[in-house]
């Protein structure tokens, strides 16, 4: 990945784009809504917009459930809405750093459905375990949000990690290949003009 910015003397303005600004007037927060409001920002002294996940979602964990790092969820608007977001935030001298859920993803993620038909190239993007020899929970551990950390898959005979909800794969940061996809995200969006990322429960990441 590219080197991003120091953020030590930086004003960074926390946005929950669903709760935000409404602009079409369905009840939810959207891109434009964000844009709409960049001269009271810059007014503010902002020098970044933290943007929460807007990526696609079936919004089990608010979000933080992603179905596909490089695709807006229309509930908040276009790529174009983003694109004119960041080219007009720039003008401002305000600049956007996204949060990326890299810890897992959704099993809605298109990696988890190949996993799911037995892909074995996919099965290693997350971690698929064998119970133990009477075909219990490989462990007792405990997710986040209560409850056994293991999803059996009665298909593949085997459980999948979830430090999180069911609906939330962990992710194996032990297989170069998912660093490089995320890498990859990462720069797909460096290259869109996004300047800064914070990695949410990065400390997990095994």
């Amino acid at each position: 990945m590219r080197k991003m910015a120091n953020f030590h003397d930086k004003v960074v303005y926390q946005i929950y784009p669903k709760s935000f600004c409404d602009t079409n007037h369905d009840g939810l927060g959207d891109i434009k809504g964000v844009t709409s409001k960049l001269d009271y920002l810059a007014y503010l002294g902002v020098d970044y917009l933290w943007l929460n996940p807007f990526f696609v979602s079936p919004q089990k964990d608010g979000g933080y459930d992603i179905t596909d790092y490089r695709k807006i969820d229309p509930a908040y608007g276009t790529m174009e809405d983003l694109e004119e977001l960041i080219a007009e935030a720039k003008k401002r001298h305000i600049y956007l750093m996204f949060d990326m859920v890299f810890n897992h993803t959704s099993t809605t993620h298109d990696w988890f459905k190949q996993a799911l038909t037995g892909n074995e190239k996919y099965q290693q993007y997350y971690y698929f375990v064998k119970g133990k020899e009477d075909g219990s929970m490989p462990t007792n551990w405990e997710s986040k949000f209560g409850g056994p950390v293991w999803q059996y898959v009665e298909d593949l005979d085997a459980y999948y990690l979830h430090l999180f909800d069911p609906t939330q794969a962990d992710l194996n940061w032990k297989n170069p290949e998912v660093r490089q996809e995320l890498a990859d995200i990462v720069n797909f969006w460096i290259d869109k003009g996004v300047k800064g990322f914070r990695f949410d429960v990065i400390n997990l990441i095994d």
